[in-house]
């Protein structure tokens, strides 16, 4: 699965993963990070091996959640947020650990050397049962809390020790893994977690979205997480990443490995849109186009095409944003073509636009979600009941394979690139295009040159693979391509298959008839007699 690589609090404070290493960037001033000359980096160090030893769990040899010997201090999800007067970092590593750290948000304003970074040490270590791929900070009542959800499926809470004292940059003063009682949330049977977000309902009910292997997003009240509100089903395969924002409009964004990248009302649990599939087109045909555009069905129809046109808001024919399909692009053949799945998504805390990174593709892509009519006096979920087009589009070019993208508060785009950029920033102009401002942006390039002074390599992908290249998340055994005997055969079809249907009807009608058949039989016996 993707893992949670990128993070921001607010459009001043960051957090990055950079292969085993993890990064805090702070800005002095978070109204213009353009102008502004001081950032400082921060480097979350790893805890010692005795730190992380104590209470550590053991393995049991029979590890569902794929661990395998690797990088221990592999970064696996990062996190951050504020709170009081304090700015919280969470990381989280191969060796099944997750560490916190502190820092006075007053302390960014004395900036450091621009090619090395401040290093700080956990002021509290929880130990893991297994990796955590995703990470949240929550409240409850006045209780703050950081959400870890594993590759066994669990979602557990720690508490935040907000009056533990600052982290230290010195290694001896570092604290030892803590044994402070933790709270399983909730788990996904026999499953992974593969994305975990805690949003607010618009009738301010905090809820936990979880999505696993297993296609689907549960939806679970917080902290109450034994009562489930629903589930998001519609994806066909593993769900890769989740996104979800809290405010009006209550969206979630997920991406699987069917290619598809879909939007959702989780406060309805309706989708509401799907952003179009991505194909790459294999080694032996590549004419030097690297991807084509199709829908989830395939090619759109003319009908299709003439409701897409329809569906577009007037007044946008001049902008950046181009449309997705064109007369060549449906004259192509996209046999032996694969699909590019999505690294990462993201949503725009306004509710404006939608992104993602895939798999093998230099760029990222930005799709404005159109606004809800201001003269509807209907409830948001309600006026999102129907597909909103989410065709149209605006694609920003990367130098490197991007890793991870993440919108901030004032509408810029953060994308975690392979070296040497490590770090792009795009941000908003006219409220609809985007533009490149890595070269002035102080955030980017203070990360940028500390790892280029360090010649930190990046990893080429974000999902796991085995040695034969594929995803491990993949189900061994492809469901959907059984045909209907072997899955009635195995018993074994998918629960989304449409074949489950025409499998019951047949049963029935056989029953039927047999039925049929057998009071005639007896009503044939006893004329005769």
């Amino acid at each position: 699965m993707s893992k949670q690589l990128l993070y921001s609090h607010n459009s001043d404070v960051i957090v990055a993963a950079l292969n085993h290493r993890a990064f805090a960037v702070v800005s002095s001033s978070s109204s213009d990070y353009q102008t502004s000359q001081n950032a400082t980096v921060y480097e979350l160090m790893a805890p010692s091996s005795k730190s992380s030893s104590t209470d550590a769990p053991k393995s049991d040899g029979n590890d569902k959640s794929g661990d395998k010997p690797n990088d221990d201090n592999e970064i696996q999800a990062v996190c951050c947020t504020k709170i009081g007067s304090c700015l919280w970092f969470a990381v989280s590593r191969g060796v099944k650990t997750l560490s916190l750290y502190s820092i006075p948000a007053e302390s960014n304003t004395e900036g450091g050397s621009e090619e090395t970074a401040k290093l700080l040490y956990p002021s509290a270590i929880y130990n893991l049962p297994k990796r955590a791929r995703s990470l949240a900070f929550t409240s409850v009542d006045d209780l703050q809390v950081i959400v870890a959800g594993d590759l066994s499926g669990d979602a557990i809470a720690f508490p935040v020790p907000t009056d533990a004292p600052s982290s230290t940059s010195n290694e001896n003063e570092a604290v030892k893994a803590m044994s402070t009682p933790k709270r399983l949330l909730l788990g996904h049977t026999a499953s992974m977690l593969t994305g975990l977000n805690v949003v607010s309902s618009d009738q301010q009910q905090q809820f936990i979205l979880t999505a696993d292997r297993d296609e689907k997003v549960r939806i679970s009240y917080f902290p109450e997480t034994h009562i489930i509100h629903g589930y998001l089903l519609g994806h066909s395969s593993f769900i890769s990443c989740m996104d979800a924002i809290s405010n009006e409009r209550t969206l979630c964004l997920t991406a699987s490995g069917d290619g598809t990248s879909r939007l959702w009302d989780y406060q309805t649990c309706k989708e509401v849109g799907m952003l179009p599939v991505v194909i790459k087109k294999s080694a032996q045909e590549d004419d030097g186009d690297d991807m084509e555009e199709v829908d989830d069905e395939g090619k759109p129809t003319p009908e299709e095409k003439d409701e897409m046109e329809e569906n577009d808001v007037d007044g946008e024919e001049g902008d950046d944003f181009d449309e997705d399909f064109d007369d060549e692009e449906e004259e192509e053949s996209f046999d032996h073509h694969t699909v590019a799945v999505p690294l990462s998504v993201a949503l725009h805390p306004d509710a404006k636009f939608a992104a993602v990174a895939r798999d093998e593709i230099q760029s990222i892509d930005i799709h404005p979600i159109p606004p809800v009519a201001e003269k509807s006096s209907l409830s948001t979920s309600f006026q999102l009941s129907n597909f909103v087009s989410l065709h149209k589009k605006q694609t920003l070019e990367c130098k490197s394979q991007p890793l991870a993208v993440r919108f901030t508060s004032d509408s810029s785009v953060l994308v975690l690139a392979r070296e040497p950029e490590y770090l792009l920033h795009f941000s908003a102009t006219d409220g609809a295009n985007f533009n490149d401002i890595s070269q002035s942006s102080c955030l980017t390039k203070a990360l940028c040159k500390v790892a280029q002074s360090q010649n930190i390599t990046m990893p080429a992908t974000t999902l796991e693979r085995n040695d034969y290249g594929e995803c491990t998340l993949q189900k061994k055994e492809d469901r959907k391509e059984l045909t209907a005997q072997q899955n009635t055969e195995k018993g074994c079809l998918h629960w989304n298959d449409p074949g489950r249907k025409v499998t019951a009807k047949k049963a029935q009608a056989r029953k039927r008839h047999r039925k049929k058949a057998k009071g005639e039989k007896q009503t044939n016996e006893e004329a005769s007699n």
